[in-house]
């Protein structure tokens, strides 16, 4: 049912493989609670509904018994001092689990990025390396992207705060934050050929 492709600290990633036969999805949902399997039933998308059982049921593994739930945002939270993410995109799901802060996580899929939709999230300097090299330019925009959604979900604001307000150093081999909140670290990593993952990571 799960293709685990890479694990690390706290930090798990899968694949999440066909659909699931109607027995085996019972069997999943079983271990959902019962908040969050009528979230999950009101996505239409079967993909949605499975990507968003599996995440759960693997937060749920790296939360153990430290009463895993919704929060502020609909964001995933769990009893002090542990902090969770979730994120699902393109058949991939991602979560983590840290416990000397807050921490984001997000993953995405390469894919042609229009020019609105850059304009909507980055700055005007990040823009100019978006096209500094068309070649890159969808793994750029991704590095960028899911840096400042890792970011959000870390926070808990969500997309209420104008991603193009979150202003990153693009020029080494991480994303970092503006040195007025250098107190956040990103990891950038690639779980496969065409798939972006970024964790931020409130420093302790």
């Amino acid at each position: 049912m799960l293709d685990a492709i890479a694990r690390r600290s706290r930090v798990l990633v899968v694949r999440r493989g066909p659909q699931l036969a109607p027995g085996a999805w019972q069997e999943l949902l079983s271990v959902v609670p019962a908040a969050e399997r009528s979230r999950i039933e009101q996505r239409h998308r079967w993909e949605d509904r499975q990507d968003s059982a599996i995440g759960w049921q693997l937060l749920q593994g790296l939360a153990g018994t430290s009463g895993l739930r919704r929060g502020h945002n609909d964001r995933p939270e769990c009893d002090p001092p542990l902090d969770v993410s979730l994120s699902h995109s393109g058949g991939w799901i991602a979560v983590a689990a840290g416990e000397r802060g807050r921490v984001g996580i997000d993953v995405e899929t390469l894919r042609d990025v229009s020019p609105s939709l850059a304009r909507r999230c980055l700055s005007t300097p990040e823009l100019a390396w978006l096209e500094e090299d068309p070649g890159l330019r969808s793994l750029r925009f991704l590095r960028l992207w899911t840096a400042k959604e890792s970011y959000l979900k870390a926070t808990g604001v969500g997309l209420g705060l104008d991603p193009r307000d979150i202003t990153l150093d693009h020029s080494g081999d991480e994303p970092r934050m503006t040195v007025t909140a250098q107190h956040w670290r990103f990891t950038t990593s690639a779980p496969a050929a065409d798939v972006c993952l970024t964790v931020c990571e409130e420093r302790g």
